[in-house]
């Protein structure tokens, strides 16, 4: 008894309720906030790679600067050649 007046209530209750309908523009909408968030994720992988190639740029040039200062040697050998008597003249521990 009870159970029929709660579903008599509750069909009654739905009387001039009429079935949804979207938007016109609905579809329209949705496209376009999805081509946003695409773009705006593009813009920010640009971002990232950039940053990327600066790093890789200072990497490279960093390692090509100390490469060729090891190459090149730390003391040149005409030096040590006409400096040889002042420094045996000077060498307290032989």
């Amino acid at each position: 008894m009870k159970q029929d007046k709660r579903v008599a209530k509750v069909m009654n209750s739905l009387e001039g309720i009429q079935r949804a309908k979207a938007p016109h523009d609905g579809f329209a909408k949705i496209r376009q906030n999805l081509a946003d968030q695409r773009q705006q994720e593009q813009t920010a992988a640009y971002g990232w790679m950039k940053v990327a190639a600066v790093i890789a740029f200072v990497v490279t040039s960093n390692v090509w600067a100390v490469t060729n200062f090891l190459q090149t040697g730390t003391a040149p050998s005409a030096e040590t050649g006409s400096y040889t008597q002042i420094t045996t003249d000077f060498n307290l521990y032989e």
